[in-house]
């Protein structure tokens, strides 16, 4: 009986998951993905590859207690963002890497991660725009784009926490 009820939760986590559309590479293994390239390689061999993920890539607005936290200028990593914003810094939130990291997003270009996501969301990437930018947060919507993952900026770009 015990066999028999473990085989269909087995089952019906299988079924869930396969429905659910969650790619398990890419919760397992953030590295795991497809590989783009190198311009300008003729041959087309792998050569020197970058590596690159399909991710979904969403807008939010710091500032905006409604899409963040109680500290809504605050980041995960203890720093101003509405003033980084506002210096021109690109932000962008992200769980599969770690703080500091910049990240190259498709049509988008090159972001810092310095905040965090719920973790339902820790396989998408989040740009942070203005809190008067709700409109512009909103046409962005979700959209499945590459991202690069470089590595992370000097302390001294970023300033203390």
């Amino acid at each position: 009986m015990r066999k028999i009820l473990l085989l269909t939760f087995v089952i019906a986590v299988v079924a869930l998951w396969i429905g659910s559309g969650i790619v398990l590479t890419a919760m397992l293994a953030p590295e795991a993905g497809s590989k783009i390239l190198a311009a300008g390689d003729p041959s087309g061999s792998v050569g020197n590859p970058t590596s690159a993920l399909v991710r979904e890539v969403t807008a939010y607005n710091v500032g905006r207690r409604s899409q963040t936290s109680g500290s809504p200028c605050i980041g995960a990593t203890g720093q101003n963002l509405c003033r980084l914003i506002a210096q021109g810094l690109k932000i962008c939130a992200a769980n599969f890497v770690a703080p500091k990291t910049i990240l190259n997003v498709e049509g988008y270009g090159e972001c810092v991660v310095l905040d965090r996501m719920h973790r339902r969301f820790s396989h998408r990437v989040d740009i942070a725009m203005r809190e008067e930018e709700v409109g512009k947060a909103l046409e962005f919507g979700i959209r499945r784009l590459q991202v690069e993952v470089k590595s992370g900026l000097p302390e001294k770009w970023i300033g203390p926490r």
